[in-house]
Protein backbone atom coordinates (compact mmCIF):
# COMPACT_ATOMS: atom_id res chain seq x y z
CA UNK A 1 0.00 0.00 0.00
CA UNK A 2 1.03 3.55 -0.63
CA UNK A 3 1.97 5.95 2.37
CA UNK A 4 -0.34 8.48 1.42
CA UNK A 5 -3.16 5.78 1.64
CA UNK A 6 -2.00 4.42 4.80
CA UNK A 7 -1.59 7.66 6.79
CA UNK A 8 -5.15 8.16 5.52
CA UNK A 9 -6.27 5.40 6.68
CA UNK A 10 -4.42 5.51 9.79
CA UNK A 11 -5.83 8.93 10.75
CA UNK A 12 -9.47 7.87 9.79
CA UNK A 13 -9.13 4.77 12.04
CA UNK A 14 -7.67 7.05 15.21
CA UNK A 15 -10.71 9.69 14.55
CA UNK A 16 -13.23 7.53 14.15
CA UNK A 17 -12.34 4.57 16.67
CA UNK A 18 -9.46 6.15 19.28
CA UNK A 19 -11.42 9.43 19.30
CA UNK A 20 -14.70 8.65 18.77
CA UNK A 21 -15.59 11.36 16.41
CA UNK A 22 -17.88 11.59 13.87
CA UNK A 23 -15.60 10.92 10.64
CA UNK A 24 -16.32 10.92 6.60
CA UNK A 25 -13.57 10.87 3.56
CA UNK A 26 -15.45 13.57 1.96
CA UNK A 27 -18.33 16.05 2.94
CA UNK A 28 -21.23 14.02 4.55
CA UNK A 29 -24.72 14.46 3.68
CA UNK A 30 -26.70 17.07 5.35
CA UNK A 31 -28.09 15.23 7.54
CA UNK A 32 -25.29 14.88 9.62
CA UNK A 33 -24.64 16.02 13.78
CA UNK A 34 -22.03 18.28 14.13
CA UNK A 35 -19.20 18.18 15.15
CA UNK A 36 -17.45 15.83 12.89
CA UNK A 37 -14.37 15.28 11.19
CA UNK A 38 -13.68 14.88 7.39
CA UNK A 39 -10.34 13.41 6.23
CA UNK A 40 -9.42 15.75 3.10
CA UNK A 41 -6.29 16.42 0.88
CA UNK A 42 -3.69 14.42 0.92
CA UNK A 43 -0.15 15.91 -0.97
CA UNK A 44 2.55 12.98 -1.34
CA UNK A 45 6.74 14.59 -2.32
CA UNK A 46 8.25 11.25 -2.30
CA UNK A 47 12.18 11.08 -2.13
CA UNK A 48 12.15 7.64 -3.98
CA UNK A 49 8.87 7.66 -5.97
CA UNK A 50 9.55 3.87 -7.44
CA UNK A 51 10.43 2.48 -3.35
CA UNK A 52 8.34 5.13 -1.47
CA UNK A 53 11.21 4.50 0.81
CA UNK A 54 10.57 7.98 2.66
CA UNK A 55 9.21 11.45 1.63
CA UNK A 56 6.75 14.16 3.27
CA UNK A 57 2.77 14.69 3.12
CA UNK A 58 0.59 16.95 3.50
CA UNK A 59 -2.77 15.59 5.21
CA UNK A 60 -5.74 18.24 5.59
CA UNK A 61 -8.56 17.73 8.20
CA UNK A 62 -11.26 19.97 7.98
CA UNK A 63 -13.44 19.84 11.54
CA UNK A 64 -17.04 21.51 11.20
CA UNK A 65 -18.68 22.18 14.31
CA UNK A 66 -22.30 24.65 14.98
CA UNK A 67 -21.95 28.23 15.75
CA UNK A 68 -21.69 26.81 19.73
CA UNK A 69 -18.74 24.80 19.09
CA UNK A 70 -15.73 27.12 18.87
CA UNK A 71 -13.68 25.73 21.93
CA UNK A 72 -14.61 22.17 20.29
CA UNK A 73 -13.11 22.63 17.44
CA UNK A 74 -10.45 23.99 18.67
CA UNK A 75 -10.32 20.96 21.03
CA UNK A 76 -10.74 18.93 18.42
CA UNK A 77 -7.88 19.86 16.20
CA UNK A 78 -5.35 19.74 18.78
CA UNK A 79 -6.19 15.96 19.31
CA UNK A 80 -4.70 15.34 15.67
CA UNK A 81 -1.00 16.73 16.47
CA UNK A 82 0.42 13.68 17.85
CA UNK A 83 4.36 13.40 17.09
CA UNK A 84 4.52 9.70 15.74
CA UNK A 85 1.40 7.43 13.78
CA UNK A 86 3.30 4.00 12.75
CA UNK A 87 1.25 1.95 10.18
CA UNK A 88 1.48 -1.26 9.06
CA UNK A 89 4.57 -0.18 7.22
CA UNK A 90 5.48 3.27 7.49
CA UNK A 91 6.56 5.93 10.41
CA UNK A 92 5.00 8.97 9.80
CA UNK A 93 6.84 12.17 11.73
CA UNK A 94 4.50 15.33 12.40
CA UNK A 95 6.92 17.96 12.02
CA UNK A 96 4.93 20.73 11.21
CA UNK A 97 1.00 21.94 11.79
CA UNK A 98 -1.27 24.77 10.80
CA UNK A 99 -4.68 25.78 12.71
CA UNK A 100 -7.63 27.61 10.94
CA UNK A 101 -10.72 28.41 12.07
CA UNK A 102 -13.46 30.05 9.75
CA UNK A 103 -16.76 31.44 9.99
CA UNK A 104 -18.76 29.86 7.51
CA UNK A 105 -22.68 30.09 6.10
CA UNK A 106 -22.31 27.94 3.31
CA UNK A 107 -25.18 26.10 4.57
CA UNK A 108 -28.31 28.24 4.39
CA UNK A 109 -29.88 29.31 7.47
CA UNK A 110 -26.51 28.38 9.73
CA UNK A 111 -23.70 29.68 10.89
CA UNK A 112 -20.49 26.70 11.48
CA UNK A 113 -17.31 27.02 12.20
CA UNK A 114 -14.99 25.68 10.09
CA UNK A 115 -11.40 24.00 11.48
CA UNK A 116 -8.77 23.34 9.05
CA UNK A 117 -5.54 21.76 10.05
CA UNK A 118 -2.95 21.08 7.84
CA UNK A 119 0.11 18.44 8.93
CA UNK A 120 3.03 17.84 7.42
CA UNK A 121 4.32 14.64 8.31
CA UNK A 122 7.85 13.00 6.94
CA UNK A 123 7.86 9.25 6.41
CA UNK A 124 10.14 6.22 5.95
CA UNK A 125 9.94 2.68 4.99
CA UNK A 126 9.24 0.71 8.88
CA UNK A 127 8.23 -2.72 9.71
CA UNK A 128 7.30 -4.99 7.08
Amino acid sequence: MNPEQELFDRLYYYSQNELNYDTYDQLPRSNAEYPFIEIAETQNDSIDAKNALSGEITQTINIWGNQDMRFLVAEMMNKFLLDRLESDHYIFDLMQSQKRILPDSSVPNTRLFHGILTLDFNYMKGRN
